[in-house]
């Protein structure tokens, strides 16, 4: 398969238990999207929980999934990561029964807790799995593209679906989050059994820690890419919370329109543009992709600080930026990373490679710190001139590294899971 034999034709080449792998993280990320948006209102509203208490629990739980994450990579190259994978989606199951039928402050907070857990299992052993049912490298680059596609989706029509069964003050969302648990389920045992007929030899012995850690410290183009990838979605992220914080610095009389606004308008990017360019951005060189991405996050700080006048336009177009700049540099990211890693090592390189989500916890801290001392055009103009650097950064490495020929992974070298 090529990038060129087109999105539809390329999807349908993909072998079924990719295909339903796919389906089955579509579901749980949708069930996720229809729940978390609304958690916030849901414990306030009706548990009478602290915003305080809330931002504390989401923020240990976000910290927690990123830094389990390496380890959870490194369980799942050295022991069997099917096992893990079963354990991480009975888990999430077992928190979003306890919310639906248990609801209390206490029973919340445990399952935000146990959720960050699964997911820090679920995430990087997924993406291993998935990256193992493609047949060659080009189908490889295309499944990231997909899966991207994909959660962006749950993450558009999550929030509308979700936003009627919290009106009704029910607990549905939690009854489906574990009906598409179970759909998983199936699903990755199916992809595990595809996998295995795909790749039999599963013997090679498996590393310890320190000899992953060397081979980690050892290579230096994922060390640069992790490091970019942090400022990046430091940068990225401070289009969520900060912009926010911004618009309650101008006081904008219309402000919940215009958040909708911008979220609407990112939802409609990725859900048009991604699936309309993905053959041109599968088919772009690294660096060009790369050094694209940061010019299009470069304009969007930057209409955002020159916006002084509050045009809604302005912002809306800012948004188109941004989230063209996530659609190119996101999935990239992902393929690099699956393709620097080591055999026996590629749970523990993708589950490091989370760390750069580190950034996303930082941003409302320091944005808002910027906004309150210095404005919202500064913050925004500062983030603009910071582009330069982390393009200037990936690129020499990139460039370095030859990224453009990059090892693909031996499909006969898999290591015990």
């Amino acid at each position: 398969m090529t990038p060129a034999s087109g999105t539809w034709p390329s999807l349908l080449a993909l072998p079924h238990a990719a295909r339903w792998l796919l389906l089955g993280m579509g579901l749980t990320r949708l069930a996720a999207f229809m729940i978390w948006p609304f958690i916030a209102v849901t414990m306030n509203q009706r548990f009478g929980t602290p915003i305080t208490d809330i931002g504390a629990q989401l923020a240990l739980s976000a910290v927690l999934a990123i830094a389990l994450a390496p380890v959870s990579g490194w369980l799942g190259d050295r022991f069997n990561a099917r096992n893990l994978m079963l354990l991480g989606c009975a888990l999430c199951a077992a928190c979003y029964t306890l919310m639906g039928l248990l609801p209390g402050q206490s029973s919340y907070f445990l399952a935000i807790i146990g959720l960050a857990v699964a997911q820090s299992i679920l995430e990087p052993l997924l993406r291993v799995l998935l990256s193992d049912l493609a047949v060659d490298d080009a189908q490889r680059t295309f499944l990231f593209h997909i899966r991207y596609y994909v959660v962006n989706c749950a993450a558009a029509l999550g929030p509308m679906i979700g936003l009627g069964l919290v009106e009704g003050q029910g607990d549905a969302a939690f009854a489906v989050a574990v009906g598409a648990y179970a759909v998983l389920t199936l699903t990755l045992l199916k992809a595990w059994r595809a996998r295995l007929r795909q790749c039999p030899r599963t013997n090679v012995a498996s590393l310890p820690m320190a000899q992953v850690l060397r081979a980690v410290l050892g290579n230096r183009l994922f060390l640069v890419i992790l490091l970019a990838n942090f400022f990046l979605v430091l940068v990225y992220a401070q289009l969520d919370e900060p912009l926010t914080f911004y618009l309650l610095q101008l006081q904008l009389p219309e402000i919940k329109q215009v958040i909708a606004s911008i979220s609407f308008t990112n939802a409609c990017v990725v859900v048009g543009v991604h699936l309309f360019l993905m053959r041109w951005l599968i088919a772009l060189a690294e660096r060009r992709a790369y050094l694209l991405a940061l010019g299009c996050l470069m304009v969007a700080h930057a209409l955002i600080a020159l916006n002084v006048g509050a045009w809604w336009g302005g912002w809306l177009i800012a948004v188109v930026f941004a989230t063209l700049a996530e659609i190119i540099v996101m999935p990239l990211f992902a393929t690099l990373i699956d393709r620097l890693a080591p055999a026996g090592m590629r749970g523990s390189f993708i589950g490091l490679s989370m760390l750069a989500g580190l950034g996303a916890a930082l941003a409302p801290w320091l944005g808002a710190l910027v906004i309150s001392h210095y404005g919202g055009a500064t913050l925004f103009t500062a983030l603009a001139f910071a582009c330069l650097p982390i393009g200037l950064l990936g690129y020499h490495a990139l460039r370095a590294g030859h990224a453009s020929t990059l090892p693909a992974h031996p499909q006969s070298l898999e290591p015990t899971r």
